[in-house]
């Protein structure tokens, strides 16, 4: 827990990085913020943010720079505190008539590389599923899926009532109310319960649909390597490579799922090559399934105004595809 007087420090130290990304010394801190405090206090409430892991230095006569977990402390705080021009931004967005030039309108609003999935279907969850005997050497498999559909499939099983319930209630932890797995059934079965277990996991993934790739539109890449961060081809080579090949570890399904924010931030990465990237993200219901909208900048990015424009952006993603 930070105390409220190096919190106001750090917030201090963010806010002059991000305009300036130069190192921020406490002489800055001093002249252009609101700081009620005197050079000498500022500095050991630099060093004390630094021995947390809030700030780093890049050379030993050079100011502080905030460090990932700095981003996510002052991130979280001023979520907390909603913090956000969500107003002005919705209504920026709303001149937005299509998902292409909503990715334009936010680039241009947050300066980062900004990304609009369409909706992708969702997949098919199983609800229920039942084995019928309904002749010598034959059971119906019925299976339900959530959205009310029913399939059914013929199988060659000659096993008991009983290991047909067993057989019932193994597959069904591997296919009811969840992604489907196709883990091979539990040993608790006989071999021919087993067999038959995995006939009908195979049958319930033949019969169900996987949810397609979200096709998506983007805009800003020239914003978001006019960084100063992105100055060096090496660097921009790596980071282009990442985000043409990477799906910034975003799935639509997680996201609306979630019903919230995502902020992933530096080391947070999956991608090691965007460890120096923060993307910012929210999920969207459509009638047709669910999408995101995404900003991807430097480590350095503006969070409030990032946040608050994907969150006003994916308000509009739903009113475009459901006025």
């Amino acid at each position: 827990m930070i105390a409220a007087r190096a919190m106001a420090i750090l917030k201090a130290v963010v806010d002059e990085y991000v305009g300036t990304c130069a190192p921020v010394g406490s002489k800055a801190l001093v002249d252009h913020h609101a700081i009620a405090y005197s050079t000498a206090t500022v500095r050991s409430d630099l060093a004390g943010l630094e021995r947390s892991g809030h700030l780093t230095h890049p050379h030993v006569s050079a100011g502080r720079i905030p460090t990932d977990l700095g981003y996510r402390t002052v991130v979280a705080d001023r979520l907390s505190r909603g913090r956000l021009a969500r107003r002005r931004l919705a209504e920026d967005a709303a001149s937005a008539r299509d998902l292409r030039s909503l990715a334009r309108v936010l680039a241009a609003i947050t300066h980062c590389l900004s990304v609009v999935s369409e909706p992708a279907p969702q997949a098919e969850q199983v609800a229920g599923l039942s084995l019928t005997p309904i002749s010598e050497g034959r059971v119906m498999l019925v299976v339900v899926m959530d959205d009310g559909r029913v399939a059914s499939r013929s199988l060659l099983s000659s096993l008991s009532k009983a290991s047909l319930e067993r057989v019932v209630e193994c597959a069904s932890e591997l296919v009811i109310g969840a992604s489907i797995r196709a883990d091979a059934p539990g040993a608790a079965l006989t071999a021919a319960e087993q067999r038959l277990a995995t006939q009908v996991v195979e049958a319930v993934l033949a019969l169900t649909v996987d949810a397609g790739e979200a096709e998506r539109s983007s805009s800003g890449m020239a914003f978001l390597l006019a960084q100063p961060e992105f100055h060096d081809p090496d660097v921009v080579r790596v980071v282009a490579d990442a985000l043409e090949e990477s799906d910034l570890g975003l799935s639509s399904m997680e996201l609306a799922d979630e019903g919230g924010l995502m902020v992933s931030i530096g080391s947070e990465n999956a991608d090691e090559r965007l460890r120096g990237l923060s993307i910012v993200a929210k999920g969207y219901h459509a009638f047709s399934g669910v999408g995101y909208v995404a900003c991807v900048g430097p480590t350095r990015m503006d969070y409030p105004l990032v946040i608050g424009a994907v969150l006003a952006g994916a308000e509009r993603a739903q009113a475009i595809l459901e006025p």
